[in-house]
């Protein structure tokens, strides 16, 4: 256990884990400093990340079939979602929130990004009647607390509102971009 006489950084240190995707993902999804350190640090597990990320659109495609359309779409806009929070954090962490503590390149935060959709994969009992809508609610609440988690721990902020707007203007232009590409796609279809 490491300790901080100043109080600023309480990290328990726990054991060091397995190195597989799965094990990674569930530490990620219990918010473990460790692993979203070591993903950020490990250029070989970005297939890794990537294929989880695939994984998780396919849950939720899975979780959304009762509309088709819908579904497709949630699966479209899980794979942007993740691309479009990297990104933002990436350019904020570059040229806004600048720290002298920690480093970030893109490919970086599509890895920690990525590695917080775990719960994700969650989503695909969002099929399940009744309750499936709050499963769906619950999972993507706790997806977007495990991007802030893995954002504050591995971009060494102070305290939790640069990832917490990054997680805003993502949504926010993940959002302006899904009515933009869905409206043409819409129009295109329909012909009007």
């Amino acid at each position: 256990m490491n300790y901080d006489p100043e109080g600023a950084v309480f990290d328990p240190g726990p054991p060091e884990a397995p190195r597989d995707i799965v094990s990674r993902a569930i530490n990620a999804a219990l918010f473990n400093r460790r692993t979203f350190r070591e993903i950020q640090e490990d250029p070989g597990t970005t297939s890794q990340v990537r294929w989880l990320v695939v994984a998780a659109a396919i849950a939720v495609v899975i979780g959304s079939i009762r509309d088709p359309s819908e579904a497709i779409i949630n699966g479209v806009l899980v794979v942007t979602g993740w691309l479009i929070y990297a990104h933002v954090a990436w350019f904020l962490r570059s040229f806004l929130f600048d720290s002298i503590h920690s480093e970030a390149s893109r490919p970086e935060m599509l890895r920690v990004v990525g590695i917080a959709y775990g719960p994700s994969l969650l989503r695909v009992f969002g099929i399940i009647p009744v309750v499936g809508g709050i499963i769906w609610a619950v999972v993507t609440i706790w997806m977007l607390v495990a991007i802030v988690f893995g954002l504050k721990t591995t971009l060494a902020y102070e305290n939790y509102w640069p990832p917490v707007g990054i997680i805003v203007l993502g949504a926010v232009v993940n959002s302006i971009l899904s009515l933009i590409v869905f409206g043409i796609a819409d129009l295109v279809m329909t012909g009007r």
